[in-house]
């Protein structure tokens, strides 16, 4: 008989040769080769002939293209407890030598002189094995299984066929062994033969808990437990999947869950069984709309269960059986209309209406009379004046032929009439609220002012609908810097008061509009598309003109903020070829002029260091981490590796590849991370480079390193010139200082002719 240990590593190593591997042909590796089909081979021969230690195992390397690799390739074999996650209960790495197909042998255990430890096999339990290439992503983990002749091996762990277990004697009764109370064993040739030996294996289960079998030879604790004999536990969802897989003809319910209880029926003398029956139910199949309802079945006795038209639909709205009431204190059972309410309509079943009385006369309304609504005439149409009264003395106007209670004629005149005299002077107006002047006598064409709160000082409107119309318009045919058609002034040194307020109600509007010049072409079209805004100033058509301008001494030219989750706060477009969208200019730093502007092509340029500023000593301090600067564009990448017998394929991440042009030359520099010859870097392809060991060196050293390859459609910029860049600003910055070099408008508060002076005036004798 063979030792148990040795027979069962007998069994497992002849599990491991006859395991199969079979890939899909649409195996994708994630960042190169990847192993797509292992093949069974025989068990190792041992010379002295003990159970072989050593495994023979054999597959194929090929690279994400298909294609058979055939250089030197560092390969690790795990073996697992479980077919995902977990750590390895064994491994080892072997260089791989493949033929010109690909096709490779190993003899797994072979890197030790102890070989393969039968100690992962012992316990019995599932084994998984897993492959990875050097630098790669570990290959999906395969089943290890046996073939029908080394499963006799098994044999060697038990005594005829059974376990050791089944020979321990059982435990004595309460623990004492009382050899003279027990009655004599007597032997027979009918006695019962033991159990058979189970295939079942399992780590232990969980007093009260279901059992699951995870595979076909292990059991394991389930999400369902037994409360004595009353009740189950479930630890988690309980699935009623459907029926089946919908078609365009049907859908199909779930499978249902019935709740039978039992009434006797004292007319047949019986228990009868009353269930209820709750599904899910397909609702609109075929449909854009298609979903689900949760419906509610009965049926008494043996009949089929059927719908009693109680459900639920997909958005929590319950659809109640036909017949359905709703008792209760609170329940309507009509409506009626009431003599004095002024309605008619109502009823008790079907869809209601209410309406006014109908019986009134023609321009009759209905009037509360104190108790009641009733038809009455409207005081307010088709009525007469009953009187006039005449206009106070100190109105511009009186009326004549006052009073007037039931016909006559009343006349309008000027309480002081115009003459020829004054025409040309003001006509003013004042009340207690304020004053108002409008004329050629003052230096100040219209002055008003008002006193009360939220008043409309002066108002003008233009109601028409269609057309070019001005509510107000403002005209200056001064040339100086300080001439302005309209100026707005807020005087109150306190509060958040506003010049000029501009308002656009429609949201096609703009709220207020400033131009220079000619209407530009591309504020033209921008009108034509319908954009809108609060303010838009347009430059017009001249070279070097802005549309908005804004200065400050002390604080920011501009603040823009947006709470939108879908639009940027600030939008710059260039719409034409210009070489720049965006340019920031400063004072000469050094004799440097500096600038920073992202150009036509997405790039930014700046005299400049381009910074990442990045936190440190946690978050005290922050420190500028400059970008690395060359004449061309360099795209890098950086990774680790490991010599497998003095070389090592190292392959490019698909993602860079997009990104550069391996086809040209790029840059690797290789470090050791251990002592070695030195490395150097040969056999560079479009997707992968070839590190050696100097001097034919076969150690297995790790190594870092870096890739350095030029940005794709970057390729033959270098040293871009860019000596021009500055030329629009500086057209701007002439412009600037002709501006400033005009006099200046007078600040402070704007000075407007008193009471005094308003007063003195004339009265005008015309108004046009």
């Amino acid at each position: 008989m063979n030792h148990p240990r040795t027979g069962f590593f007998s069994l497992i190593a002849s599990s491991v040769v006859a395991s199969v591997l079979v890939a899909p042909s649409s195996v994708v590796a994630q960042q190169s080769a990847n192993i797509v089909a292992v093949n069974p081979v025989a068990v190792s021969s041992a010379k002295s002939g003990a159970v072989p230690s050593l495994v023979s195992y054999s597959g194929i390397l090929k690279d994400a293209a298909g294609k058979a690799i055939t250089g030197v390739t560092g390969v690790t074999f795990l073996l697992y407890k479980d077919s995902e996650g977990g750590a390895p209960l064994w491994m080892e790495t072997q260089s791989v030598t493949p033929d010109k197909l690909g096709r490779y042998a190993v003899q797994l255990g072979s890197t030790t002189s102890a070989g393969l430890s039968s100690e992962v096999f012992m316990t019995g339990e599932a084994r998984w094995l897993g492959v990875q290439l050097a630098g790669e992503a570990e290959q999906p983990r395969v089943l290890l299984v046996a073939v029908p002749y080394a499963m006799k091996a098994g044999d060697a762990a038990t005594i005829g066929g059974l376990p050791p277990s089944a020979f321990v004697l059982a435990a004595p009764v309460n623990g004492v062994n009382d050899a003279a109370s027990a009655p004599a064993a007597t032997s027979t040739s009918n006695s019962t033969p033991p159990p058979p030996a189970s295939n079942v294996t399992t780590t232990g289960g969980t007093v009260n808990t279901i059992p699951l079998f995870t595979t076909a030879t292990n059991v394991q604790n389930s999400i369902l437990t037994q409360t004595a004999a009353t009740a189950v536990n479930v630890g988690g969802k309980l699935n009623h999947p459907a029926t089946g897989t919908a078609t365009k003809t049907a859908g199909k319910n779930s499978q249902p869950d019935n709740f039978v209880a039992s009434a006797f029926n004292s007319g047949t003398s019986t228990a009868v069984p009353q269930t209820f029956q709750l599904q899910a139910e397909p609702a609109g199949n075929n449909t854009a709309t298609a979903s689900g309802t949760l419906n509610v079945l009965y049926a008494s006795g043996t009949a089929t269960p059927a719908e009693t038209g109680l459900k639920i639909g997909h958005t929590g709205l319950i659809t109640f059986a036909t017949g359905q009431t709703f008792p209760g204190a609170g329940t309507i059972t009509g409506i009626t209309t009431a003599a004095g309410s002024g309605l008619a309509g109502g009823g008790t079943t079907g869809t209601l209406s209410l309406k006014l009385l109908s019986t009134c006369a023609a321009n009759q309304i209905l009037k509360w009379s104190g108790t009641a609504w009733a038809c009455a005439a409207d005081a307010n149409s088709g009525g007469t004046v009953k009187s006039v009264a005449l206009a106070a003395p100190s109105s511009d106007f009186v009326v004549t032929g006052s009073p007037v209670t039931t016909t006559g004629t009343l006349n309008l005149a000027w309480n002081i009439a115009p003459t020829s005299a004054n025409t040309a002077n003001a006509i003013v107006k004042r009340d207690a609220s304020g004053e108002i002047m409008i004329g050629a006598l003052f230096a100040t064409g219209v002055s008003a002012s008002n006193a009360s709160p939220s008043a409309t000082t002066i108002y003008g409107g233009a109601t028409s609908a269609t057309g070019a119309a001005w509510g107000v318009e403002g005209d200056t045919s001064s040339s100086a810097s300080d001439a302005f058609g309209v100026f707005g002034h807020a005087g109150s040194g306190s509060g958040n008061p506003i010049g000029v307020y501009g308002q656009a109600a429609s949201t096609l509007g703009i709220g207020m509009f400033g131009q220079n010049g000619t209407f530009s072409g591309t504020g033209s079209a921008a009108s034509s598309a319908g954009y809108a805004g609060g303010v838009w100033g347009d430059g017009g058509q001249t070279v070097g003109e802005a549309g908005v301008i804004a200065t400050v001494d002390e604080g920011t030219s501009g603040d823009f903020y947006s709470n939108g989750s879908s639009h940027y706060g600030v939008w710059i477009q260039n719409l034409s070829t210009a070489p720049s969208w965006i340019a920031g200019y400063g004072p000469s730093l050094g004799g440097l002029t500096a600038y920073c502007y992202v150009d036509n092509g997405g790039n930014i340029n700046c005299t400049g260091a381009k910074n990442a500023v990045v936190p440190v000593d946690g978050g005290k301090r922050t420190v500028a981490m400059s970008a690395i600067e060359a004449p061309q564009n360099w795209f890098e990448d950086a990774g680790s590796a490991q010599l497998v017998n003095g070389a090592a394929v190292v392959r490019f991440d698909p993602d860079f590849i997009q990104t550069v042009n391996t086809e040209m030359d790029y840059k690797v520099f290789p470090v050791p991370n251990g002592d070695c010859k030195g490395l150097y870097v040969t056999n560079k392809t479009a997707t992968s480079f070839e590190v050696r060991e100097l001097g034919g060196g076969t150690s297995s050293v790790a190594f870092d390193y870096r890739i350095m390859a030029l940005r794709r459609k970057y390729e033959n910029v270098r040293f871009a010139d860019h000596t021009r860049d500055m030329e629009p600003m500086k057209l701007m910055q002439e412009r600037a200082r002709a501006a400033a070099a005009r006099p200046r408008p007078q600040q402070g508060p704007v000075k407007k002719p008193g009471l005094a002076q308003m007063s003195a005036a004339p009265r005008v004798q015309s108004v046009r």
